[in-house]
């Protein structure tokens, strides 16, 4: 009976990671405006790894952690591979939190850690790396609010979305 139900995480694992690999290749497709791409892209990419946590299970999440950043890297979205492993980090922290089974903590926590995450982390590597300084302040930019946003906002999609797959009786 587990090989069973270890192909079926496996099996939804994967799905989630065609999807969000393919959300994040149609900014390659598609020319939106740089926020309206970040913000649909990042929501759906959030609520692919809620749902490969709900659905699969935190080590299958966790790939998909270190799968999708390196992606976006090779389409040419971070600018610096050092920044995967940051990205890596706050998906983590995300899909960490998420994991938890008080659900008021997903709105509040998941969304935060992961956007300070990656915020601070991001100053790191900007240091290191002896970016300029309007550089840093454009990448941290764009790893502060807008990754809160999108987080929330995936979550929200995903509770909804797994709500009613679980209602149907398809999860």
């Amino acid at each position: 009976m587990k090989p069973v139900r270890d192909n079926r995480a496996l099996t939804r694992a994967a799905l989630c990671l065609a999807i969000a690999a393919i959300a994040q290749a149609v900014r390659l497709l598609l020319p939106l405006p740089p926020i309206v791409s970040m913000l649909l892209i990042g929501t759906m990419v959030n609520t692919c790894l809620c749902f490969a946590v709900w659905g699969s299970g935190i080590l299958y999440a966790g790939i998909l952690c270190l799968l999708l950043p390196l992606f976006a890297f090779m389409q040419g979205h971070l600018p610096l591979l050092p920044l995967t492993v940051v990205v890596f980090m706050g998906n983590l922290i995300f899909c960490i939190v998420v994991q938890q089974r008080k659900r008021w903590k997903h709105y509040v926590f998941a969304p935060l850690l992961k956007a300070l995450t990656l915020w601070s982390c991001t100053g790191i590597v900007c240091n290191l790396f002896h970016l300029p300084q309007s550089v840093r302040q454009m990448l941290q930019i764009s790893m502060g609010l807008p990754q809160w946003t999108t987080a929330l906002l995936g979550i929200a999609a995903a509770t909804f979305l797994w709500n009613w797959l679980q209602k149907n009786g398809i999860v």
